[in-house]
């Protein structure tokens, strides 16, 4: 028994202080273990429940209540994605569908990733982590629907648009990646359009720097004067602290907000063969890949459809963009 209070004792107070604010979060080992917290909370329902049940000698009560409070916490805080919005209920407006999609360059299958497209219609999809070569190759598929296109010179991203272009750049905002601006005339309303692809913060480089990154365009949609939507693999889990901070930095909400976590990552869509590595990954299914959008936005559904042959779900979110928004 002594055995289980030491494996049931941290894991009851580590999933308790998870609630509490504290800077250690801000720290790379704890961002990288946060990616497994819906698991963490899991394994911690699960012992919970296999003490209620199995009722041990003596009876452990007081782990038993620090793993309830927390699990209570947990559950309320995760709750908040699946509550609708009123706002969002709201009938109206200029209907606006988008959609990022991380390809995943290595398993590159130009038929699959047409078809997986035109399956899903837009007006206007970010293409994530593609060749050059790649991109244009879906562009000659799919030109029919996409007839605006704009390739990032850097960080592997292109603009796909049903409506005009009006303008398109490569900006890195004096961080280490660069990201894709667009401005795109929706039925005579301009809508900046940003796609940006932050790298996995698997070293403390790649945390330092995505989180620069994340901050850069935080600021830069906080100064934007009309509708705004920034989507792309961020590499960033929705419960991260540096997640929280992009939300109150830029002004923007998440579309997930009222319409569930819905996970985009690991996916094996094409039941191809996976290596050791890839099994694992396969245990994490979270929400890496985002779409933000300015206040004057209604969100109408959010959808994460089939990966195809990536390792990324693809997020489509259908929209209404308010003509006439007056800031509360």
């Amino acid at each position: 028994m002594l055995l289980l209070s030491l494996v049931l004792w941290p894991v009851a107070l580590a999933l308790l202080l998870s609630f509490t604010p504290g800077k250690w979060y801000k720290l790379w080992p704890f961002e990288l273990i946060g990616a497994g917290y819906l698991w963490f909370a899991a394994v911690t329902g699960i012992l919970l429940l296999a003490l209620v049940l199995f009722r041990p000698r003596p009876p452990r009560r007081k782990v038993m209540l620090v793993m309830a409070l927390a699990l209570g916490l947990y559950a309320t805080t995760m709750g908040t994605w699946y509550v609708p919005r009123l706002r969002d209920a709201r009938t109206g407006d200029v209907p606006l569908a988008v959609m990022t999609y991380n390809v995943n360059y290595q398993t590159w299958n130009t038929a699959a990733v047409t078809e997986l497209v035109r399956a899903h219609p837009v007006d206007i999809f970010g293409l994530v982590e593609s060749f050059k070569e790649q991109a244009a190759e879906l562009r000659d598929n799919v030109q029919d629907l996409y007839p605006h296109y704009y390739r990032a010179t850097g960080g592997g991203l292109s603009l796909f648009s049903r409506d005009p272009i009006a303008e398109a750049t490569t900006e890195n905002l004096g961080t280490q990646y660069h990201s894709l601006f667009a401005i795109i005339d929706v039925n005579g309303k301009l809508v900046q359009i940003v796609v940006a692809h932050p790298l996995a913060p698997v070293s403390i480089y790649n945390f330092v720097n995505r989180n620069e990154a994340m901050g850069a365009v935080a600021a830069y949609a906080a100064q934007q004067p009309i509708t705004t939507v920034i989507m792309g693999d961020f590499n960033l889990t929705s419960w991260s602290i540096y997640f929280r901070n992009f939300i109150r930095n830029s002004g923007l909400r998440s579309v997930n907000l009222g319409h569930g976590l819905n996970p985009t990552w690991f996916y094996n869509g094409a039941r191809r063969s996976l290596s050791h590595l890839e099994q694992i990954k396969q245990a994490f299914k979270i929400p890496i890949d985002h779409i933000f959008v300015s206040q004057d936005i209604r969100v109408d559904q959010v959808i994460t459809p089939s990966s195809g042959v990536s390792d990324h779900r693809p997020v489509i979110a259908r929209l209404r963009i308010i003509w006439q928004f007056v800031p509360l």
